[in-house]
């Protein structure tokens, strides 16, 4: 069953990134006919044309979504849907980009944006075709986001039809980021939208909550099956070397979203120094009222990965012992499902239970967590 189910997604996918394909070359037509000399206008005049095709791109997505998620929750033995979901109703508008909430505005709005930032980018001193390469590259980007976005919207909206409970689990579309990677399998409520990065092609693929336990993903085993060259493009060199000397993938991506640099100049960062946290649990700790923190952190900075492997100047057994030390090798191994939380569901009003399925009854059982970041 879980087979069958991943070879649909696939197919949906791949003709998702037809549907993209096309609209994207149409697109980039329209650019390249752009009047250099007058930029704002000369696109202004094709605003529209180009604005339908990303609506109509969106519209084709929506309803392969609809018959796709259908298709899968029909294979599943769920109830039929309540309410039609009507394709339409998902083109012609402009998704937030990224996983930032911001000010809604026009599809035809957003998809003039290339033009000023083409713009933008000459009053910054770049050269013409530079420039026009900057909104081209901006165009596409969105439009492929906005295109996807209204696939994913679809999909949840047609989930949330049935009278059945149902989860997604987010599926990834190699080559993928480390972000990507070890979010890969995660199981969500249908009702919430996984984050995501610009430019992200995940999927989620509708499940019961029996099956939701046979479509986990393996992270090492993707970083495993990329080359030396790929794992450091996508995991940066440091990360992946740490990962490579046997360092807990969770820790060492999770740890790039709260970087900084310290007072003497070294890589560093926030994530798990509170008390917690699985490094900060077992550091001292502190609270610095002049700096506002909510939390108490703990009193030593918790050096990157990049930070450690420069200091160790080569020295692999000095590397070693401070990737323990600063919590990136935990000594319990590389489990695919995280040694520290174990396999969860998704992000839950906040609050991160860990789950496993009883394979007696089929259903999740939730247990508590010490961790949470």
């Amino acid at each position: 069953m879980a087979q069958t189910i991943i070879e649909a997604a696939a197919a949906h996918y791949a003709y998702g990134k037809q549907v993209q394909t096309r609209a994207l070359r149409d697109l980039t037509r329209l650019w390249v006919a752009v009047d250099r000399g007058n930029i704002i206008e000369s696109w202004q005049a094709k605003l529209a044309a180009a604005t339908l095709i990303v609506a109509q791109a969106q519209q084709a997505v929506a309803e392969d979504s609809i018959e796709y998620t259908t298709a899968v929750m029909e294979a599943q033995d769920a109830p039929a849907p309540q309410h039609q979901v009507l394709a339409a109703g998902f083109a012609g508008i402009a998704y937030p980009l990224g996983d930032q909430l911001r000010r809604p505005i026009g599809l035809e709005d957003s998809i003039a944006s290339p033009a000023y930032k083409a713009l933008r980018a000459i009053g910054h001193g770049y050269t013409v075709d530079r420039s026009m390469g900057i909104g081209l590259d901006n165009l596409l980007l969105r439009s492929q986001m906005q295109i996807a976005d209204a696939s994913r919207q679809a999909e949840g909206v047609a989930m949330a039809t049935p009278p059945v409970r149902m989860h997604y689990v987010r599926m990834l579309n190699p080559p993928s980021c480390s972000r990507c990677a070890i979010l890969a399998g995660r199981t969500y409520r249908a009702q919430e939208a996984f984050r995501r990065h610009l430019g992200c092609d995940c999927r989620h693929i509708p499940v019961n909550e029996a099956l939701a336990g046979e479509m986990t993903t393996d992270p090492y085993q993707y970083f495993n099956s990329l080359s030396p060259e790929d794992q450091d493009k996508y995991f940066r060199p440091a990360d992946a070397q740490a990962i490579r000397d046997g360092a807990d993938i969770f820790q060492v991506v999770n740890a790039q979203a709260e970087t900084y640099s310290t007072e003497g100049g070294a890589l560093a960062t926030y994530y798990g120094t509170t008390k917690r946290g699985y490094w900060g649990s077992s550091e001292l700790l502190e609270k610095n009222k002049e700096t506002g923190q909510r939390y108490r952190r703990s009193k030593r900075e918790r050096l990157m990965p990049e930070e450690i492997y420069k200091r160790s100047k080569g020295n692999r057994e000095q590397a070693l012992r401070m990737l323990e030390d600063y919590g990136y090798i935990t000594g319990l191994g590389q489990n695919p499902d995280g040694v520290v939380r174990g396999p969860g569901v998704g992000y839950l009003g906040g609050r991160k239970p860990s789950y496993s399925l009883d394979p007696a009854t089929g259903s999740w059982t939730a247990a508590s967590r010490n961790a949470t970041d």
